[in-house]
């Protein structure tokens, strides 16, 4: 199995004012694409330890994705109701645990025009999921988001990035490309260090003694 280039980030829930914190023996993760140097692809790819761009154009047919994505033949063109006819694509193997959080950012740059609905995507095993196509972003448009995928059930996956092209048999259109790049995603907030952790503890333990002392003046005061 491929070295995913992932950073995993243990997940920690808080609870009450005093910020206390429960562990658990499998805690979920939060997972960060790293690396994008050991991951396989197909069709016009450029790889990178911080990126991967993915293009429509110089890629390969519809069957080819389906069969390096290990998608059932024809799921493109149903997914889409169009004809897809070229694409690139990227994969990977992952094995998480049930809770595990998949998160990516990523770009789509639409280098077509209505009717023709070139769309982008993720895979995790044979489901298919879309990223964004023209039909959101416009003619020529573009968007950027970020994704965050929980797994349900634990196992190895094969995770899969595409883009590709769509063709109206008719009126010949199949050359006018779109691209997507997918990059690492960082938490914008840094998760507690474990001793950030325990001086929110003594924090929170103190605020309430000092409260209750206070409370415990006033009635004193009252009393005289």
């Amino acid at each position: 199995m491929k070295n995913f280039g992932l950073t995993n980030t243990l997940l920690v829930a808080g609870t009450g004012a005093a910020f206390i914190f429960t562990a658990s023996p499998s805690p979920a993760a939060v997972i960060n694409i790293s690396d994008f140097t050991e991951w396989e692809s197909i069709g016009n790819v450029h790889l990178s330890g911080e990126q991967a761009a993915l293009f429509t154009g110089d890629g390969v047919s519809d069957t080819n994705l389906e069969n390096f994505l290990g998608l059932a033949s024809g799921t493109l063109d149903t997914f889409n109701g169009q004809n897809v006819t070229d694409g690139s694509a990227i994969k990977n193997t992952l094995t998480v645990q049930a809770g595990d959080v998949l998160t990516f950012d990523w770009h789509f740059q639409a280098g077509d025009y209505l009717p023709y609905n070139d769309f982008s995507f993720y895979s995790i095993g044979t489901s298919l999921n879309r990223l964004a196509d023209v039909l959101q972003v416009g003619n020529f448009g573009q968007t950027a988001s970020r994704t965050a995928y929980t797994f349900t059930t634990g196992g190895t996956y094969t995770i899969g990035f595409g883009v590709v092209n769509t063709f109206d048999r008719f009126s010949g259109d199949r050359f006018s490309g779109s691209n997507l790049t997918v990059r690492s995603s960082r938490n914008d907030e840094p998760v507690p260090e474990p001793m950030t952790i325990v001086g929110s503890l003594v924090a929170g333990a103190f605020g309430v003694a000092l409260r209750h002392k206070k409370k415990q003046q006033q009635k004193v005061d009252s009393d005289v």
